[in-house]
């Protein structure tokens, strides 16, 4: 039996490309289409679909913020189509199945329809999750798919400009967002700045080494080399506890 489901976004072309990647796969009827979240509201409580395709970024309400609004024991299962990476791990936090990027392909969206069946035939919804205090996952756009990257699986974090740099050996990443953001979001007590453009994993610290009095860097245990500045020293010898 086929998925009923409805498609919100605000972009016409955008639904149009949706609906004939669905029409073409041919295991779900589009019920409907919204253009905003008060209509997208309407057409849930008249329609009660198994699944939403939902645009992050709309005029008015977001995505997420129309799944706010929705009962989450009769919410349908929810699958993000977006043009931004941004926004993934939120999306992941209030019920969605999966998470789509535009340019939508056509493999991609039967992959995230599986995994929504999946979750429907198993008669559970995706509920969301407990916030926590500090970051546990980092999303990563990885061609057309978001990769996520458990924290404690990071090394050290490089600046680059208004992005940043995963490193998590032997692979590296790059984070649409800045380095403060991302110490913010961390926990001080397992990551720490050691230079203006970098942070390290604590677990992963080996050893210090001088190259002069005013120059040092980090040797990590996976033989990485991270500098450390000076003002940032006093910092990492109170974490650890003991003078470098």
């Amino acid at each position: 039996m086929n998925l009923q489901a409805l498609i919100i976004d605000d972009e016409p072309l955008a639904r149009a490309r949706l609906r004939t990647l669905l029409e073409r796969d041919g295991c779900v009827d589009v019920v409907g289409e919204a253009a905003h979240a008060v209509q997208a509201l309407r057409l849930v409580a008249e329609l009660s679909p198994d699944l939403l395709f939902v645009d992050v970024r709309m005029p008015g309400q977001s995505g997420l913020q129309l799944l706010e609004q929705l009962d989450p024991s009769r919410q349908p299962v929810v699958i993000f189509t977006t043009a931004y990476p941004d926004y993934a791990l939120a999306a992941f936090d209030v019920f969605a199945a999966d998470y789509l990027l535009k340019p939508l392909d056509g493999d991609r969206v039967l992959r995230a329809i599986n995994r929504a069946r999946r979750i429907i035939q198993g008669g559970r919804r995706a509920t969301p999750q407990r916030p926590h205090a500090y970051r546990e996952l980092m999303a990563v756009p990885v061609r057309e798919e978001i990769l996520f990257v458990k924290v404690p699986q990071i090394d050290w974090i490089l600046a680059e400009r208004n992005y940043s740099r995963l490193f998590c050996a032997p692979a590296s990443y790059l984070l649409r967002e800045s380095l403060q953001s991302i110490e913010r979001s961390l926990d001080p007590a397992a990551f720490i700045r050691v230079h203006r453009s970098a942070m390290v994993n604590l677990d992963r610290v080996r050893k210090l080494v001088s190259m002069s009095e005013t120059v040092s860097s980090i040797q990590l245990s996976t033989g990485a080399t991270v500098p450390l500045g000076p003002a940032y020293r006093s910092r990492l010898e109170e974490v650890l506890g003991k003078k470098l």
